[in-house]
Order: structure tokens, then sequence, then C-alpha cells
């Protein structure tokens, strides 16, 4: 079933984001996640510039996470666990996939214990400069070389609440660090409107997926923005 819903997800953002309205979105807070590097060892020895994605560093086309506008900004820790999400999500009458349904009542899947203001932000790999098919793991390299983060894993079912009136053939990746499957399948997470009705679904989250330039992601605009060139706190006397 995963495999099924990660081909039809593929399908439709290529075939359908280019006539949605463009989105740009970010999130903020300490709770969010790093990119480790061990997460994406098959790719640990590979420059995140690579062959198919010629596109320029997004450091040389003179942008920084300040440049970037909130697109919107949520609050996780109004569902106190996986029981309650549930039913939110039963209530607003969204459709779970499978795999999105499993991962959600995982012991890795955290759920915020205290209210934690999000801002949010949308882009593409080509927003980050990348052309054609790229690998998740370099896409998330390069947003986080830009400033960005990834997004706790609750920003999807979160997300999936508050964005009711999302256009049909949107289709939002959540940029996240994948959670694994009862079988250990990597999973992340798709915001999507595929006409029929609002969904969460859950996709393949290995590293070495390549999805196209098109494909919108969502990810975490940090709270505080260091200026260009400013001094780090342990720089300063």
């Amino acid at each position: 079933m995963t495999i099924w819903l990660t081909a039809w997800r593929q399908t439709c953002c290529a075939l359908l984001l280019p006539i949605v309205c463009a989105g740009v979105a970010l999130c903020t807070g300490n709770a969010q996640a790093q990119i480790p590097e061990q997460l994406f060892d098959s790719l640990a020895a590979r420059p995140a510039s690579h062959a198919g994605t010629n596109g320029p560093p997004i450091s040389t086309r003179g942008k920084t996470v300040a440049d970037i506008p909130i697109w919107k900004r949520i609050t996780l820790g109004t569902q106190r666990g996986v029981n309650a999400m549930r039913d939110a999500l039963d209530g607003a009458k969204v459709h779970i996939g499978d795999s999105a349904d499993e991962i959600l009542g995982r012991p890795a899947f955290p759920f915020s214990k205290t209210r934690i203001e999000l801002d949010l932000v949308v882009l593409t790999p080509a927003d980050l400069g990348f052309d054609g098919r790229t690998p998740i793991a370099d896409i998330y390299r390069r947003a986080e070389h830009l400033g960005l983060e990834l997004c706790p894993a609750e920003t999807g079912p979160q997300l999936r609440l508050d964005y009711v009136n999302q256009p049909v053939g949107e289709f939002l990746h959540i940029a996240m660090l994948p959670i694994a499957s009862y079988d250990g399948d990597p999973v992340d997470l798709t915001v999507g409107n595929g006409g029929a009705g609002l969904v969460l679904l859950g996709g393949d989250g290995r590293g070495d997926l390549t999805l196209h330039s098109s494909v919108k992601f969502v990810f975490v605009r940090p709270a505080r923005i260091a200026l260009p060139n400013s001094p780090s706190q342990s720089e300063m006397p």
C-alpha cells in the first residue's frame, strides 16, 4: 500500500502541482528536528551536488532564510496524543492513508506536551536551485544550508487540521525525519487535496528517493534568524 501511495503521490505532484497556486512557508521553535547525516548513510560519501541537479547552490542566489516570507503559522500540542489527533482528523473528515495512520501510533512519533508555535514556509527543489529529479537527502541538506529546519512529525497532522482551504490538486510534502513503520520502512507525510477531500498520506521516506523539482516541501523557519556574517554567541566577547 505504501509503494502504491508513493507512486500515486509523485504522479499527482508532477502533473497537478504546476497548475495550483504557489505557496511559500516556514516553521519556528526549538523543537525542530535537525538533519542527521547518519539518517542518509547511503548518501554519506556523495556530495550534495551531483549529476542531474545542476542548479546553483542557494548561497549563490543571494538569498537567506530571512528573505523567505512565512506562509502559515501552526501550533503544536493542541491534540494530546495519537487518539485525540485521530479523533480530530476523523471529525474533520480527513482521509488518512494506511501508512500515515500506522506511523501516527508508533512510539517514535512524538506529540508535544506543550503548545509550540511554528512558522512554516513552502519551497520546491527548483527554489533551492535543483533541476530535474533530486534525492530527498540533497534537498534537505541544501535547505539546512540556507538556514531552514525540518518539521517535527506532528506538523503533518496538525497542518492537515489547520489547512482546510487547500486548493484541489495541491500536495505538500512535509520535510521531516521519517518514522519507521512496523516493518521498518521509513515513512514521511504529505498533506494533500486530490479533489475527493482532504488527505493525509504516508510515503517512502528514504533519503535516496528522488522527487521532481516542482514538488512542494514544507519547512520550518526558525524563530531566531542569524544575520549574514554576524558573530555567533560563542564568538562574542
